[in-house]
C-alpha cells in the first residue's frame, strides 16, 4: 500500500491500483480545487477533471473515480448536505450518469460534504470479470480519505 497526500487530503492506495492528486490550471473565474483520481490499472497522464479520455479505452472489469471539489461556500447544503462517502455499489451503476455513452461502460456520480468542504464523486466503470470486487475495493479505499480541514 501507498500512502498518497496533496492539498489537505491523503489516501491509501491498495496494491492494483494507482492514484493521483492534483490542482486543475483551469482559467479565471474557474475555482481550482483539488482533483483525485483513483483506478485499477495504469492512469495515462491525463489531467482532465473527470476522466473523459480515459473511460474511451477502459478495458472489461476496470473501474476508474475522479474525486473533484468544489468551493467551501457549496458544501454542508442543497446538492452537496449529504456527509461521507456515499455508499455505492454495481447496483448503482448506470449507463445514463456518463458523460458521453459508450458500449459496456456504465458510471455513477454522488455528491457529499466532508469537514465543510464539498465533492463531486465520478465514477466510470467497464462491464466484465472482477468489476463488483473492484468497485468494493474502490469504495474501501474512498472511505478512507482523510480530508483536512477547509
Amino acid at each position: 500500500m501507498t500512502q498518497l497526500r496533496g492539498h489537505g487530503l491523503a489516501l491509501t492506495v491498495r496494491r492494483g491500483w494507482e492514484a493521483r492528486i492534483w490542482l486543475p490550471e483551469a482559467p479565471s473565474p474557474a475555482e481550482n480545487r483539488p482533483v483525485v483520481r483513483l483506478a485499477n490499472f495504469a492512469l495515462p497522464a491525463t489531467k482532465d477533471t473527470y476522466a473523459e479520455g480515459v473511460a474511451d479505452d477502459l478495458r472489461p472489469g476496470k473501474v476508474v473515480a475522479s474525486l473533484a471539489e468544489f468551493a467551501p461556500r457549496l458544501a454542508d447544503r442543497g446538492l452537496y448536505a449529504p456527509q461521507g462517502i456515499p455508499p455505492f455499489g454495481l447496483e448503482d451503476l448506470d449507463p445514463r450518469a456518463l458523460q458521453r455513452h459508450l458500449p459496456g461502460r456504465s458510471g455513477l456520480q454522488r455528491f457529499f460534504s466532508v469537514r465543510g468542504r464539498a465533492f463531486s464523486l465520478y465514477v466510470v466503470a467497464r462491464d466484465g470479470a472482477g468489476l463488483q470486487e473492484a468497485l468494493r475495493e474502490l469504495h474501501t479505499q474512498l472511505r478512507g480519505l482523510v480530508v483536512g480541514p477547509a
